[in-house]
C-alpha cells in the first residue's frame, strides 16, 4: 500500500512538471505579430496644394469719379440697380465756357478759310491781268501773295485742330460705360479730392464674372501658375464650394509688405482666381479661402496611425526576421488619413500599422 502511495506521487510530481515546463516554454515565446497587423507602402495620388485667404470681387469694374475741371455735373443718367451695356450713357457735364470756345474756334476756322479763298482769287487775277506783260512789279506781287497763301493754309490747318480739341473736349463731357454689367451704387454727394479718399460718384460691376484676390508668400508664389484649379470656400457659408483656375499671379510684390520688429519684409504676391460655374452666394468683399491645386502625383503612403512621433520626428516600426525596427521616415502630403513618405522606406517593408506604445526597437515578435 506504501509502495503504491509512493509511485502515485511519483506520477503527481512528474505531471507536474510537465505542465510548469510547458506553461514556461509558452511564456518565453516571442510575443505573437497576430495582434500588430502588417501592411506594405501603397501608392496612392496626392495632391499638393497652396491655403490662402482672399476677398471676393467683380472680374470687371468701373469706377466714376467727380471731375470737376470738367464743369458742372448736369445729369446722371441711370439708377442703382439697372443692368448697363458697353456704352450705355451714364452721366453729363454742363461747360459753357467750352461751349463758348467751340464757337469761337467754329469762326475762326471759316474766317481762315475765307482769307484763302480769297487770296487764291487774287492770284487768278493777277494771273490773268498780267498775262503777256511780265514785269518784275507783278512778280515781286506775286510772291507776296504767295507767301500769304502759304500762311493762310497754315492758319487754317491750325483752326481746324483747335477745333477739333474742343470738339473732344465737349465730348468728353459726355460719360460712357466701358463693360457690361451693373450699377452697384451711385453716390450724389460725392466730391473730387485726392484719389485714395474719394468716393466714386457711380460704381459698375459685372456680376455675371466674380474673382477671389489675395496674396501668396514669395515661396509659394514659385508654386502657383495660371489654369491651376483651385477650390474655394467660405467660412461664413458652411457646406458648400466653388470651382475656379488660376487667372493671374502677379509679377511684382504688393505694396504694401509688412516690416517686422527685426527689419525683414514679408513679401506677397497678388493673385486672382477665377470662379467657374455658378457664383457663390455672396457679395462682393465676402472673405473666402482658396485652395490652389499645384500638383498631383502618385506616392507611396501610410496610414496616420502607422506613425510615432518622437523629439521632434516621425518613425515607423517594421518586422524583419521576426524583429521590430525602428525607422525614422520623411513625410510629404497629407491625402485623407494617409501621409505621403518621400524617405525611409522600401517596397518591401513590413509595416505596423497600430503601434502600441510599449513597443521598443529590437522587440522579438514572431510574424505569423
Amino acid at each position: 500500500m506504501r509502495k503504491k502511495i509512493i509511485i502515485g506521487s511519483i506520477f503527481i510530481i512528474v505531471i507536474g512538471l510537465f505542465i510548469g515546463f510547458n506553461i514556461a516554454k509558452n511564456q518565453s515565446k516571442p510575443a505573437s505579430t497576430a495582434a500588430f497587423k502588417t501592411i506594405k507602402l501603397k501608392p496612392k495620388e496626392v495632391t499638393s496644394t497652396v491655403m490662402t485667404p482672399g476677398s471676393l470681387s467683380f472680374s470687371e469694374e468701373q469706377f466714376i469719379y467727380v471731375e470737376e475741371e470738367k464743369g458742372k455735373l448736369n445729369e446722371i443718367a441711370v439708377k442703382e440697380g439697372q443692368k448697363v451695356k458697353t456704352g450705355t450713357l451714364l452721366l453729363t457735364y454742363e461747360n459753357k465756357e467750352l461751349e463758348l470756345e467751340e464757337q469761337q474756334q467754329a469762326l475762326a476756322a471759316e474766317t481762315s478759310t475765307l482769307k484763302l479763298e480769297q487770296l487764291r482769287n487774287r492770284l487768278g487775277e493777277l494771273d490773268e491781268t498780267k498775262a503777256g506783260e511780265p514785269s518784275s512789279h507783278s512778280k515781286n506781287e506775286r510772291d507776296q501773295l504767295e507767301l500769304e497763301l502759304k500762311a493762310a493754309e497754315l492758319e487754317q490747318k491750325q483752326a481746324e485742330l483747335n477745333k477739333e480739341k474742343v470738339k473732344a473736349q465737349i465730348e468728353d463731357l459726355t460719360i460712357h460705360s466701358k463693360i457690361e454689367g451693373t450699377v452697384i451704387s451711385i453716390e450724389r454727394e460725392a466730391v473730387a479730392g485726392k484719389l485714395e479718399e474719394r468716393q466714386p460718384l457711380i460704381h459698375i460691376g459685372n456680376e455675371k464674372k466674380m474673382i477671389v484676390r489675395g496674396l501668396v508668400s514669395e515661396y509659394d508664389a514659385i508654386k502657383v501658375k495660371k489654369k491651376q484649379k483651385v477650390r474655394v470656400t467660405s467660412d461664413v457659408i458652411h457646406g458648400k464650394s466653388w470651382q475656379g483656375v488660376v487667372k493671374k499671379v502677379g509679377a511684382v510684390p504688393a505694396q504694401a509688405a509688412s516690416e517686422t520688429t527685426t527689419g525683414d519684409q514679408s513679401v506677397q504676391y497678388p493673385v486672382e482666381i477665377e470662379i467657374k460655374g455658378k457664383n457663390p452666394d455672396a457679395k462682393p468683399g465676402f472673405k473666402m479661402i482658396m485652395e490652389i491645386e499645384t500638383d498631383k502625383r502618385q506616392a507611396q503612403t501610410v496610414p496616420d496611425s502607422a506613425i510615432k512621433k518622437e523629439d521632434g520626428e516621425q518613425y515607423v516600426y517594421i518586422v524583419e526576421k521576426n524583429i521590430l525596427k525602428k525607422v525614422k521616415v520623411e513625410l510629404g502630403e497629407t491625402t485623407g488619413n494617409d501621409l505621403e513618405v518621400t524617405k525611409g522606406l522600401t517596397k518591401e517593408d513590413q509595416i505596423i500599422v497600430n503601434p502600441s506604445d510599449d513597443m521598443y526597437d529590437g522587440m522579438e515578435v514572431n510574424a505569423e
